[in-house]
């Protein structure tokens, strides 16, 4: 209830004043509509904190505070100038690396995953803060149409709330449903014809980073498992990548098309993924609940591997789709290709 009367206000604001950005040759929309609801995520994430301070390191709130509020400002300013790639990538590099080393969440033992063990604390900086930058800008290529990202926070931070929940983070845990609420509070304007907002590049890239934390968090956490008595570690790795599946099958498959076609990989079209199924649904919202059902599906379905197949399996299983999967939108891209333009 907060949010909707936040961003309600912040669009007024934003009317009254004019603060607008500029229009991107990808966007669907003609009129000005306010584009950068991120600060209002920020300013609410900040304060549902306050009720979880008893439950998480004041050390790390201060982190995490800090480094979403550098990526709030990036993203907002790339909302109404449109920063050059490289710049934007620069400030994102330094949020990231300073959330890395602030909050202690580089990588250091990853289990076997991959045949990965202990990491030279050098190359676990290094791999966390590339993971990180990679993650925020997945998450902010998917949002291009109304209520995907929206639909993908929501079922990603449900699902993180559950791995917290065994993990016993109480902090997190509720992180997740202070997340979910804010996100629920911006998609019924985000969906609505006369009081339309967008998150832009400062929502969407918070929204990337808080997840970045919590994969971090479960991939590095020390804390007993005890649900079962044959869990391998190795596995741990695997839950965020499920849980992120969809930005990374879309940014790795758009990344190697553009190669493919000799263009720049950070070059904007309308060749993603959710273009893919809006060429066929002709509905955002159909588009938007198509993909999120999918990103449910793939949960549930490497769930129930984790629980009744070995570890090599589940994780032979991810990469498989994975590759599959990228091999599909690739020949689907080259079939549509002067459709998808037409967008």
């Amino acid at each position: 209830m907060i949010g909707m009367v936040m961003i309600s206000s912040f669009r007024r604001f934003i009317i009254t004043y004019r603060i607008f950005g500029k229009t991107k040759k990808r966007d669907f929309h003609k009129k000005p509509i306010p584009n950068s609801c991120g600060v209002v995520f920020l300013f609410l994430f900040t304060l549902g904190l306050i009720i979880l301070e008893p439950f998480i390191d004041k050390k790390d709130l201060t982190g995490l505070i800090a480094g979403g509020f550098i990526i709030c400002v990036v993203g907002f300013w790339d909302d109404l100038k449109i920063m050059r790639a490289y710049k934007k990538l620069f400030y994102q590099i330094i949020a990231i690396f300073f959330i890395v080393v602030h909050n202690q969440l580089a990588v250091q033992n990853l289990h076997g995953f991959l045949g990965i063990e202990i990491l030279n604390p050098f190359v676990g900086l290094a791999f966390t803060t590339f993971i990180g930058v990679f993650m925020i800008n997945a998450f902010n290529l998917i949002d291009g149409i109304d209520g995907l990202s929206g639909f993908i926070a929501i079922i990603s931070f449900a699902a993180f709330s559950v791995v917290f929940w065994i993990l016993d983070y109480k902090g997190y845990f509720g992180a997740c449903f202070l997340m979910i609420g804010i996100v629920a509070s911006y998609l019924p304007f985000n969906f609505s014809t006369k009081r339309k907002v967008f998150m832009g590049d400062s929502g969407s890239m918070f929204i990337g980073y808080i997840l970045f934390v919590m994969t971090m968090l479960v991939v590095n956490t020390n804390a007993p498992v005890s649900f079962t008595l044959d869990f391998d570690r190795m596995i741990l790795p695997i839950a965020p990548l499920v849980i992120f599946i969809i930005p990374i099958i879309d940014s790795a498959s758009i990344y190697l098309y553009r190669l493919y076609l000799g263009r720049s990989p950070f070059s904007a079209d309308k060749f993603h993924l959710h273009h893919l199924v809006l060429l066929f649904t002709k509905s955002h919202l159909v588009t938007s609940l198509v993909i999120t059902t999918a990103l449910i599906l793939f949960i549930f379905v490497f769930s129930l591997l984790a629980f009744r197949t070995t570890t090599l399996f589940v994780v032979c299983s991810y990469f498989v789709l994975i590759f599959s999967m990228i091999i599909l939108t690739s020949i689907i891209r080259i079939r549509f290709k002067k459709q998808l333009s037409l967008l």
